[in-house]
């Protein structure tokens, strides 16, 4: 039950803010070709950061325990994600800045779960970097990509945010289960 609960959280979380905080002209990466946008890198930094802290909000809620951690790492995972998708050039494409940020997400996995093994750090890179890509294909599969209307995009930003949260949700449960386990198995002795 854990794990269904870690999954739904982590959709809906990625969701819910992706119809919520998603600006009009939010679609695709960066503005400009070959220079990055620096002030469109930072609002999105900040957008991140808030989806982040929601998710990582409604996940702790799903594990019934406080994981600070859990919090912090997808407060950054989608900062960074978020900075990426809005500040790099757009000649890098989707699929290099997902596995940008896929890389970080891999990284604050580790950090928040205290997992070492390479087959669970690269399950959750992967899964990172695949379920954006998947979801923007998605999107685009739906004619929800480079709509003109804050209603496309925000239908848009919630496909790819589901999508994500669907597949790094269930790439990174049984991790999250292990930490529960070992939370609850520290409170009971102690």
């Amino acid at each position: 039950m854990t794990s269904a609960r870690w999954i739904v959280a982590t959709s809906a979380g990625f969701a819910l803010t992706g119809v919520a905080l998603h600006s009009p002209g939010a679609s695709g990466v960066g503005g400009s070709f070959l220079d990055w946008d620096v002030v469109a890198a930072i609002v999105g930094s900040v957008f991140g950061a808030v989806a982040g802290a929601f998710t990582g909000l409604l996940q702790m809620i799903a594990m019934r325990a406080r994981v600070g951690r859990v919090l912090l790492a997808m407060v950054v995972t989608v900062s960074v994600a978020h900075a990426l998708a809005d500040g790099a050039p757009s000649s890098w494409g989707v699929p290099t800045v997902a596995a940008l940020s896929a890389i970080i997400a891999g990284a604050a996995f580790a950090w928040s779960t205290g997992v070492r093994g390479a087959i669970a750090i690269g399950t959750a890179v992967v899964s990172w970097w695949g379920g954006w890509v998947a979801g923007v294909l998605i999107a685009g599969a739906l004619n929800l990509s480079g709509g003109s209307t804050a209603d496309v995009w925000a239908s848009e930003h919630a496909v790819i945010g589901a999508t994500v949260g669907l597949v790094f949700g269930a790439a990174t449960s049984p991790a999250m289960r292990r930490i529960l386990g070992a939370k609850r198995a520290l409170s009971s002795a102690g």
